[in-house]
Formats: C-alpha cells, structure tokens, sequence
C-alpha cells in the first residue's frame, strides 16, 4: 500500500543521515556560507527523509561509476523547483517528481496536462504507464537546455501533507534533475538504470526502516546491493565504525 504523507524535522533528517555525514554537509553548504566543494553536489530538502534516501541512492550510484558526490542539505530544496537549485548553481543535482515539477515550472500547462489526461483517461485512451509518460514528456520538455533528467522511476514521491504519493491530478514519478555538462554518458546510462530499478514499495521501505532508527547509509547500502549489485562498505577501516565511508568495493559492469 502507499505510505501517507510525512513531514520531518531538519534534526530527524540530521540522525538519519548519520551524525558524522550532516556535519560535513553544513560544513560545506552553500547556505552555511562555505565555499563548495569539486564534487558533484545533490540537493535535498532539510524536512524530507524520501528525499535522504534518493540522494544518497544517487551519490552511492555516481561514486560507483568514478564520479565523487556529495549529498548537502538545502534550505531551498523544500520550496524552489530542482530545475531553479541547478540552474542557479545551488546544487548540480536536485530531486523531483514529474507532475509536482511540472505544476511549479509550468502551472498553466500542468493544467492542461491534467486536463488532457482526465479526458483521455475517461474515454479509456490510457493506462498508467501512459499517464505517467504524458505528465513526464510535458514536464521534461519545459526544461531549459542546459538540465536533462533520465527515464522516470516506477517509484512516486513528493505527495504533499495528507496525500499519498500519486494521489493528486497528475502523477509524481521521481527524477533527479541535473546539470547536463556534469555527467558522461555512461554515468546517466547508470543513473538510469537505477533509476528505474526503484519502486514506491521499496521506497516506502526504506523510509519505514529509517522512521525506526537506521542511519539512512546503511539502509541505502542493503537495497543497493540487493537491486543492483553494488556493495557498499560502510565501516571501512579508514573510517572506524562511523559507518561513513562509501568506498565501493563491487560494481556490476557498465
């Protein structure tokens, strides 16, 4: 079944992420006023262990495929569009979801898409698959030409307080939005892949065992290795047993 929507506090997220690891990332966050750093930055919202989770399955994916990530904590994740974090220089990746993105970049055409959609899906024009195809073609085609995204995730998120994910007029199926001249062409092949390999249940999973007390790392860690065969150490020697290492130490072939 779909989770309710959620909302957390900037602490809980802190204690999700490990204590260690949200130090360093105010340490080196924009709003923190300190000077970022080479690696390819990964937005996400203060108030959103969904959001945690999907940017540490990302930093996880791109540091697999030779590209050092890190995930920051950005006040404006909670309220601008990812596609305005990216263009804006704030982070080189930021999270989204097709139909919420669509309805902040392009109100009037979100509109018409759900529109468009009611109709069609009323005369039995469409299933799901379609719908969510639609809602992801109008909302990547409002894009401006330096920020791409990659094939839409099964997975849907961004419900808004009291909605589960999916609920509303046009479906909410998750994109990392980013920076085109940043990542090569095997590294989006990745992102991708793993991209697709993610559900709403898993999703759903992740958060619940997060809500009990794991460090989102470790929960990461566990469905990586599962979905996609990538395996994670997380007490490397160099670190102790902070669990903040993200040496990866198996990787599927490109």
């Amino acid at each position: 079944m779909p989770r309710s929507a959620r909302t957390y506090t900037t602490s809980a997220v802190a204690v999700a992420l490990g204590t260690a690891a949200a130090f360093a990332m105010a340490a080196c966050s924009p709003s923190a006023g300190g000077q970022r750093s080479d690696d390819f930055v990964i937005a996400v919202a203060p108030d959103s262990v969904e959001q945690a989770i999907l940017g540490e399955i990302y930093r996880v994916l791109l540091e697999s495929v030779g590209r050092p990530s890190t995930v920051e904590v950005v006040d404006k994740a909670t309220t601008d569009p990812a596609v305005e974090l990216v263009l804006s220089g704030q982070a080189d990746m930021a999270i989204a979801c097709t139909g919420t993105l669509l309805s902040q970049i392009d109100p009037q055409l979100a509109e018409e898409a759900a529109a468009d959609i009611a109709e069609d899906d009323s005369a039995g024009d469409l299933n799901d698959n379609s719908i969510s195809e639609t809602t992801y073609e109008y909302a990547v085609g409002s894009f401006p030409g330096n920020v791409m995204t990659v094939d839409p995730s099964p997975a849907q998120g961004c419900a808004a307080e009291g909605q589960e994910p999916g609920e509303g007029s046009l479906p909410t199926n998750i994109i990392p939005v980013f920076n085109k001249t940043e990542l090569n062409r095997g590294q989006v092949n990745r992102l991708n892949f793993v991209n697709r390999v993610l559900s709403t249940e898993d999703l759903n999973a992740m958060i619940e065992e997060v809500e009990r007390g794991e460090t989102v790392r470790n929960v990461v860690a566990e469905w990586m290795l599962q979905r996609t065969k990538i395996t994670v150490d997380t007490q490397s020697e160099d670190e102790g047993d902070t669990g903040e290492s993200d040496n990866v130490i198996e990787q599927p072939p490109m």
